[in-house]
């Protein structure tokens, strides 16, 4: 069995919320507690693994035509036809042994003009392809069962009170149920039930995998956010699917990009925008933490060029006194950045994206 900490060693997650104001020791100590971000949260952000899939299984590759014996005629054609079928099965239209009439139409013409000595000659460099180990399968890992330290965990306490931790060894999660030791989450399977330590047992939550949909229930708001059911419509409509380059605009709180994110793993890249320095920070910060790192680049930049609007319009002193145009140019220093010209775009060059999401706060 666990064994409860001492007073004075309490402390909760500075990603715990809703603390029963009943603990005020336990809602201070949070607030010294360091962020321990995680690589390994979202199961679809996982780096690819290599494995041997059917083909790589079933060891078809050229063959010695003497390997046999070179004075057997009989062994000599049989890997001879070994050999031609397995650069038919690897290279199809492209095996220089098969005769032109196999081909497709459009080749027919060129392969039988084509003389003996250039089809050895390609048949040589494309040689190398026909190896069976050369065609190993790529997967995602699978999904982890049991929680381990530094995960995200999403806490379900009811259907209008959903959390969550960074499971850290030690700390404890605390609402008005009760307190919930983190050491009671860890080597817990996901979708388990946990009771409090205190209370005689009576309070409990479940412990879920998180997915796009319960983050953006629980994340904190740094924006409005888009919802499940917009989310849900906004990628169908504009046919998100694996591998695709999508841009957004704005970031926010995030939560629509871990549902572009989800839908355009394991080798898509998502180009997110944000004017707001500081969003953009937390922005970066959770996806890396999320392991989702090498699947989004955030960029802190205006994609509207309003202020370069504003000044060619001639209106961006316009009803403004001296006091208020200093505070907005202290604003404005504090949440420069370099890659912001003021001239909006996105700056990725001519056809660069799949799909093109905006999500403004103003027309």
């Amino acid at each position: 069995q666990p064994t409860h900490s001492s007073p004075n060693q309490t402390h909760v997650h500075p990603f715990t919320t809703h603390l029963d104001t009943r603990y005020p020791a336990a809602a201070a100590a949070s607030s010294s507690t360091p962020i321990n971000l995680c690589t390994k949260t979202m199961d679809f952000g996982r780096q690819m693994q290599s494995v041997p899939g059917i083909i790589a299984k079933s060891n078809i590759r050229l063959v010695d035509e003497t390997h046999l014996g070179a004075d057997d005629a009989l062994d000599r054609a049989v890997c001879k036809s070994s050999n031609v079928a397995a650069m038919d099965l690897f290279l199809g239209n492209d095996n220089p042994s098969v005769p032109p009439a196999r081909r497709d139409a459009n080749q027919e013409n060129g392969a039988c003009e084509s003389g003996n000595d250039s089809s050895t000659s390609l048949l040589q460099e494309k040689q190398l392809l026909i190896n069976c180990d050369l065609y190993n399968e790529r997967h995602l890992p699978p999904p982890r069962s049991t929680i381990q330290p530094t995960d995200l965990v999403v806490i379900f306490e009811s259907f209008n009170d959903i959390n969550f931790v960074y499971a850290t060894p030690n700390d404890i999660f605390s609402n008005r149920n009760g307190h919930f030791h983190h050491n009671d989450f860890i080597g817990k399977p996901y979708g388990c039930k946990i009771r409090s330590r205190n209370n005689d047992g009576l309070g409990f939550l479940y412990l879920l995998r998180p997915t796009p949909e319960l983050w953006a229930r629980s994340l904190p708001h740094r924006t409005q956010i888009v919802h499940e059911l917009d989310a849900a419509m906004i990628v169908h409509h504009l046919n998100v699917s694996p591998n695709m380059i999508v841009c957004e605009s704005g970031t926010g709180s995030g939560a629509m990009s871990h549902v572009f994110l989800r839908s355009l793993a394991p080798m898509g890249k998502l180009h997110t925008y944000e004017f707001n320095k500081v969003r953009v920070e937390k922005a970066r910060e959770e996806f890396v933490g999320h392991g989702l790192g090498h699947l989004v680049e955030v960029h802190h930049r205006d994609v509207c060029g309003k202020k370069a609007l504003l000044k060619l319009n001639g209106e961006e002193c316009c009803g403004v006194s001296g006091e208020e145009k200093e505070t907005a140019d202290k604003a404005e220093e504090a949440n420069k950045s370099s890659e912001d010209d003021g001239k909006g775009g996105f700056q990725l060059g001519q056809s660069v994206a799949h799909a093109i999401f905006l999500d403004f706060p103003e027309p």
